[in-house]
């Protein structure tokens, strides 16, 4: 997941993501999609493969994948999920924020055209970055309100703007390990 030019003496990966490890932008790990309904239209092929509008393998939740092992991988090919840490069906677990509250990656995602490096585009306007829908984002392209809190499509806050870093907030899964002394 990470380098080894990353990694601390200790064998540690380093601050601020030290707490839950998982350092990913869910953008980066997601195919490149039309919605209907704020749902990507995943396609198949003859085979049976699902891919994204760009022809990449995805699973059928639209998370990049390389083979039939399962594991999630990044737009760069680096793997960033093993298939243990996934659902039985391959998808993402749900994640809490610092309230106990669980909540779906894919409800903070903002929807965006892609580049040919699958890389998000948001759109400039004078309110700031928004997504395709025309919802306020961050530089990560996460939803975002008016004081820079993360939300959910519910318009529902998740995140504050304090607990962010670079536009991030902490990746905790059900089975991340922790000391809530350190929060």
């Amino acid at each position: 997941m990470f380098g080894p030019e990353k990694i601390d003496e200790r064998g540690e990966i380093p601050a601020p993501f030290y707490l839950e490890r998982h350092n990913f932008n869910p953008h980066e790990l997601m195919g490149d999609f039309d919605y209907k309904n704020e749902s990507p239209e995943i396609l198949k092929t003859q085979k049976g493969d699902f891919v994204d509008k760009r022809g990449r393998r995805v699973n059928k939740h639209g998370w990049y994948q390389v083979d039939n092992s399962g594991h999630l991988i990044d737009i760069s090919g680096h793997k960033k999920f093993d298939r243990r840490q996934l659902t039985s069906d391959g998808d993402i677990e749900k994640l809490f924020n610092y309230s106990g509250k669980r909540f779906d990656i894919r409800s903070v995602m903002g929807q965006f055209e892609k580049d040919a490096n699958g890389r998000i585009m948001p759109q400039k306007t004078n309110q700031g970055l928004v997504d395709t829908l025309g919802r306020t984002v961050n530089e990560k392209g996460y939803l975002i309100d008016s004081h820079g809190n993360i939300v959910d499509n519910q318009g529902r806050q998740l995140w504050h703007r304090k607990d962010l870093k670079n536009g991030d907030f902490p990746k905790i899964f059900p089975y991340t390990k922790f000391n809530i002394k350190r929060i």
